[in-house]
């Protein structure tokens, strides 16, 4: 299964162990959460700022 980066819009390459090359953010709780994918070069880049960038 391929994903997507939320920010800069690039495939997320996998692992021999079949593990993102990147992170996955959940928002919300429960049942209403979302799974966001970040990869790698992004989640570097906006480090401090992340969360905010996923929010908009």
């Amino acid at each position: 299964m391929t994903h997507k980066c939320q920010l800069c819009k690039k495939e997320i390459t996998t692992t021999f162990l079949d593990k993102i090359v990147g992170t996955v953010i959940k928002t919300g709780e429960g049942e209403t959460s979302k799974k966001i994918y970040i990869c790698s070069s992004c989640q570097k880049e906006h480090r401090e700022d992340l969360k905010e960038k996923i929010s908009k």
